[in-house]
Formats: structure tokens, sequence, C-alpha cells
């Protein structure tokens, strides 16, 4: 699942200043649940950890791989609960009905 990024992504290579703005229009955030035949996962984990590779998802494991990842439109209630204001946003549309 994936919904496309609305937020403005600057890139820093010190954290402290803009080196560049990346055009949202190709940029994707991706969401859970990431389908992925066993098989393949599988033979992207072995490469992952016979190379050291760092991924931060499923589909990152694929995209090591060579393998296409197809995007599938998500929705923007569909929120990674990370922070603490993530679990108040969510209580919120939780309690409006929202979700």
């Amino acid at each position: 699942l994936a919904v496309p990024c609305k937020a403005t992504i600057k890139e820093s290579a010190d954290g402290e200043f803009v080196l560049r703005t990346i055009q949202r229009t190709r940029l994707w955030e991706i969401q859970t649940p990431q389908v992925v035949k066993k098989d393949v996962l599988q033979r992207g984990f072995e490469k992952v950890r016979a190379e050291n590779l760092e991924v931060t998802d499923d589909a990152s494991i694929v995209e090591q791989l060579g393998e296409p990842v197809k995007l599938t439109l998500g929705e923007y209630t569909n929120l990674k609960l990370t922070t603490p204001e993530d679990m108040v946003i969510a209580r919120d549309l939780l309690l409006r009905g929202a979700v």
C-alpha cells in the first residue's frame, strides 16, 4: 500500500542546510501491510544478510533483488504509529469513526 507524498521533502547532508528540494510528484509514502511472496522475501533476507545491506521495510528487501515492487493505492488514514503525536491523531480518527 502507498499514498502520494503530500509533504515537501528536503535533502540535507548535515541536518542544518538544505541541499535541494526533491520533486514530490515522484514520491510515494509506503504503508503496511506489504505483501511479498514467501520465497522472494526469503531470498531477499539472505542477500541482505550476506551483503550487510541496509533496508527499511519488506519492499526495500525486494528492491535489493532487482524485483519489481508494485504500488497499490492506500489511504491517508492508514497511519504509521511511531511517535506519541501519531497516537493522538490515531485516537482522534478512531473517536470520530473516520477509520
